[in-house]
């Protein structure tokens, strides 16, 4: 289900513990054009303390919190005040590595930089929050297969009685970037949605997080794409937009694309 508000005055008449887990990426505060408004606030920090906390107080006690934050190189330490003010412990520091550089050749997509300054940014924060820090998270599930071209996946199974490798806390998830650019083809007007992420990323939080049978939150919709993974893992949602146009284009991704 999605609503059309403010994510605050949502969260602040939601009962408590009525979430399992919370997967969001939230306006980076960057000066990025968005359709009706501009990503530019003097009370950031604060409002970002707020609606963590509203939404660390509306998730099980056993649940989790992946919250996306892009760097910024004007504010570089305004993610980790933001990550400070989150009322639960981080548990796992993740980065989203988008573009990769490996034997010489960058993997990936990110957006090019013209500048003759700072190195094209490759990555951004997924800070895991749990409640007290220790709850439990689903390896198996999370893992990923052996690598079969240096035939140990056999050696590791009879060794281990498992053909996985636990994931690590660097994840190379790149941009589906044609479908991404057809997305935001099809939202009218001049401003697209400049921010998507990947269903990929979606994915492996509620896998790490072992989720089965639960409620997904995202405050910050968007173009719907945590709803439209959760429902395509068989998980109830909320998401919450308040911007008309993207409510109304999540809605219709998420619909379409279930039929």
């Amino acid at each position: 289900m999605i609503h059309h508000i403010d994510c605050l005055k949502f969260l602040e008449t939601t009962a408590d513990e009525s979430f399992d887990v919370c997967i969001s990426s939230p306006p980076y505060n960057l000066g990025i054009n968005y359709r009706q408004y501009k990503d530019t606030r003097e009370d950031y920090i604060s409002w970002m303390k707020e609606v963590w906390y509203e939404v660390c107080r509306v998730l099980k006690p056993n649940g989790h919190l992946f919250l996306n934050l892009g760097y910024s190189k004007d504010n570089p330490f305004d993610v980790f005040k933001i990550a400070e003010n989150v009322p639960w412990k981080l548990q796992n520091n993740i980065i989203w590595a988008k573009s990769v550089e490996v034997d010489g050749k960058v993997r990936g997509y990110s957006t090019p930089t013209t500048s003759k300054r700072y190195l094209q940014n490759g990555w951004e924060h997924l800070f895991h929050f749990t409640k007290d820090g220790n709850t439990d998270i689903d390896l198996e599930s999370s893992g990923v297969p052996y690598n079969t071209d240096y035939n140990n996946a056999e050696r590791n199974l009879k060794r281990s009685g498992k053909n996985w490798r636990p994931t690590t806390n660097c994840w190379h998830i790149t941009y589906k970037s044609k479908a991404t650019k057809q997305i935001t083809k099809e939202i009218a007007g001049d401003k697209k949605h400049p921010a998507i992420y990947p269903e990929k990323l979606v994915e492996k939080c509620i896998k790490v997080s072992g989720l089965k049978n639960g409620i997904i939150l995202d405050p910050f919709l968007g173009t719907g794409t945590t709803g439209l993974v959760a429902k395509q893992m068989n998980l109830d949602f909320i998401g919450i937009e308040i911007d008309k146009d993207y409510y109304n284009f999540a809605k219709n991704r998420i619909e379409s694309t279930l039929c």
